[in-house]
């Protein structure tokens, strides 16, 4: 619910536009902006989840150059996942790769995928060992091994609204939603459940440079698996991921 509440209030944000299009709608012109149009001309518009990223020249000791982060137009970003339950961190880890590209028409949103494997134990996606009906024959262990693969297809909203409170140019934050398939790898009846599932992050990153990025995140998964009709259940977790990319 926390991740729904957020990203509620991150779209409700677009209401600060006279007009709830130019939230998203971008023209030709606004989407190539001269240096006078981002300095001057429409200065508001695009600092409203945009910012000018500087690097600094080492040799010279100063900041020379610069780019308008609303060029650009892919995000390729790693993960590492681990467990939400800190008192547990060596019963989870994970790996995710994601992709995202920015939409033309819709500047504000990102659409795209993500690839996640995840090591854990039965107790720290499940908090019941028995969940009923089929399964109610197999008393899993707290410590059995589960692998969970997760292909998502969703979208993402990069903005900077509470960082408001501290201006930088250079920090982000980002919520993304995905509609997931997952199998489960069940390493005590050795059998492979299937099913459907939803994730929700919060991120917050700094970017270092025109491209590279780094910074944590925190996830909720969501997954209803079965084998068969009368044997299903149903899955929950959270986790605090590292994650480092590049935007281009």
């Amino acid at each position: 619910m926390k991740f729904l509440l957020a990203l509620l209030i991150s779209f409700s944000s677009f209401a600060a536009y006279e007009n709830p299009d130019e939230a998203f709608k971008l023209t030709q012109e606004e989407k190539e902006p001269s240096g006078e149009d981002l300095l001057f001309k429409k200065k508001a518009k695009y600092d409203f989840d945009e910012s000018l990223v500087y690097i600094t020249n080492t040799e010279l000791g100063i900041k020379d150059q610069r780019r308008f982060t609303g060029l650009d137009r892919n995000k390729l970003s790693a993960s590492l996942h681990l467990n939400g339950q800190y008192e547990y961190l060596q019963k989870l880890l994970g790996f995710e790769v994601t992709y995202l590209r920015r939409m033309d028409n819709w500047s504000k949103l990102w659409v795209g995928g993500t690839i996640r494997r995840t090591a854990t134990q039965w107790d720290q996606i499940s908090t019941k060992s028995d969940e009923g009906g089929g399964e109610a024959a197999f008393q899993r262990p707290n410590d059995a091994e589960q692998t969970l693969n997760t292909v998502g297809l969703g979208f993402g909203y990069r903005f900077k609204m509470f960082l408001d409170f501290f201006k930088t140019e250079d920090v982000f934050e980002s919520v993304q939603a995905f509609a997931t398939y997952n199998t489960l790898a069940e390493g005590f009846t050795g059998e492979n459940y299937t099913g459907y599932g939803l994730t929700a992050d919060y991120g917050l990153h700094k970017r270092t440079r025109q491209s590279f990025f780094y910074g944590a995140k925190f996830t909720y998964n969501l997954a209803w698996v079965e084998l068969d009709k009368d044997r299903d259940f149903s899955l929950g977790w959270y986790t605090f991921a590292l994650e480092t990319g590049f935007i281009f």
